[in-house]
């Protein structure tokens, strides 16, 4: 087993329950908006890095904006629907706009400048026009087996599209970096536990930090081919809190 197997092996089931107890502790909305931040996509885009190059790492990007487009999307799509769906047929067609967007990207992936202005009016349109729960139930008690399929579920998922990188390429490795892993881990289980409203609530708060999010993304594109890889994905973690951190007082 190489040492960056074992490192994603390791790395993501913490993060994942970090973001679980996140949700539990500080209700949907913080909940929401702690799982926006690029805890699965940025750990691919790094792995991707060490192990394709920082080239194929900045490549990806403008394909990942527009997957990022998908994943704004998929939350939009299922916060509308989930009060009138049981979470398997919601998840479903969310599941559906998400790849609508991604196949259509695949025929002209545009350059990062206009990717760029795509994702930010979708998301700022999206969150403008978002469904506002009137009631969110408190949280209940979860069953034991809750935290460790989150877990499993996002690592495999990080597993498998780094392992294919190569072999997939730029363009669908991008598409898939944001592939809403983590958005539909927390809106499936918050459907089923607590309700369409809970639901909306925590897709809420995490829309709200797609700005930093897609802050990342460029960064990568920018930053990460003329600097130390360690040092490029740090700073732009930092700086995706800190611009994250403005967009909290418009959750509260």
């Amino acid at each position: 087993m190489s040492y960056l197997l074992l490192i994603k092996i390791l790395l993501m089931p913490p993060l994942i329950a970090g973001v679980t107890l996140a949700v539990r502790r500080w209700g949907a909305g913080i909940g929401g908006w702690v799982g926006g931040f690029p805890w699965v996509a940025g750990p691919i885009s790094f792995f991707m890095a060490l192990e394709q190059g920082t080239s194929f790492a900045a490549s990806t990007i403008p394909s990942a904006l527009m997957g990022s487009i998908g994943t704004v999307c998929f939350a939009f799509v299922y916060a509308s629907l989930a009060s009138r769906m049981s979470w398997l047929p919601t998840v479903l067609l969310s599941y559906l706009a998400y790849f609508a967007v991604a196949l259509l990207s695949l025929h002209h992936t545009p350059a990062l400048p206009l990717a760029l202005l795509l994702n930010l009016g979708v998301l700022s349109a999206s969150l403008y026009f978002f469904p506002r729960p009137d009631y969110i139930p408190p949280i209940i008690k979860q069953p034991r087996f809750d935290i460790p399929l989150r877990m499993a579920v996002a690592t495999g998922f990080v597993l498998v599209l780094t392992q294919a990188a190569e072999r997939l390429g730029p363009a669908w490795s991008g598409l898939l970096t944001p592939f809403p892993i983590m958005t539909s881990t927390l809106a499936v289980f918050t459907h089923a536990q607590q309700g369409a409203g809970a639901s909306a609530r925590i897709l809420y708060g995490l829309m709200l930090a797609g700005y930093g999010f897609v802050a990342f993304l460029v960064g990568v594109f920018w930053l990460v081919p003329g600097m130390p890889v360690g040092w490029a994905y740090g700073l732009l973690t930092v700086g995706t809190m800190l611009l994250n951190g403005l967009t909290l007082r418009l959750l509260r």
